[in-house]
């Protein structure tokens, strides 16, 4: 899309004009649905963020101020907003990555499925004490499946900036478990060293 035809578009935009918006929706809404993906990694979730920001796009058109491209904007704009997803939502979802796909013990052992329970309630609370930046990091690392490059370029960061605050995370996710490191153990054993 040329900038003249951005322009354009904007122009219209600000004009209430409900075409320009649904040009712009339908030009973008697929390849920002996928790159929410790389982030949330769940449809539903990602086309509700998209579908969020174009909203907010449409209720403050008047205003709005695009000093980038459309698409640039869009991207930011999603990236942003995918933040905010992870450092709100995925924290209350920590338990149910990957402890739950542990299969070591028997169903019917309720005493070992309370161990279980114990451990990912230890390793929740430690992740939820890291600091803000370090927690958003180590959950694109672990959880997201994103490469340390991958998370440099997303965040404008170095790679060794995303090392550290790997580093650092589990420093401290190792000093806070120390206390049950016996029982991390089994954890480890069971392939749970993308955590520890």
């Amino acid at each position: 899309m040329h900038i003249s035809d951005e322009d354009e578009l904007i122009l219209r935009l600000s004009n209430h004009d409900r075409g320009a918006f649904e040009q712009i929706f339908k030009t973008y809404y697929s390849d920002l649905c996928k790159f929410c993906m790389k982030y949330v990694r769940d449809e539903q979730v990602a086309e509700e963020v998209v579908q969020e920001v174009f909203i907010n796009i449409w209720e403050r058109r008047a205003s709005l101020t695009i000093t980038t491209s459309i698409k640039s904007y869009l991207f930011t704009a999603i990236r942003n907003r995918s933040f905010n997803y992870l450092k709100l939502q995925l924290p209350k979802e920590q338990k149910k990555v990957d402890l739950d796909g542990i299969g070591f013990m028997e169903e019917d052992n309720r005493e070992q499925e309370l161990v279980m329970e114990e451990l990912k309630e230890y390793v929740h609370s430690a992740i939820e004490t890291l600091p803000n930046k370090c927690r958003i990091i180590f959950n694109l690392s672990r959880n997201a499946g994103m490469t340390y490059k991958e998370i440099a370029e997303e965040l404008d960061i170095s790679v060794k900036t995303v090392e550290n605050q790997v580093g650092l995370a589990l420093k401290k996710l190792r000093e806070q478990l120390n206390p049950i490191w016996d029982k991390i153990m089994l954890l480890l054993l069971m392939d749970f060293s993308g955590y520890l």
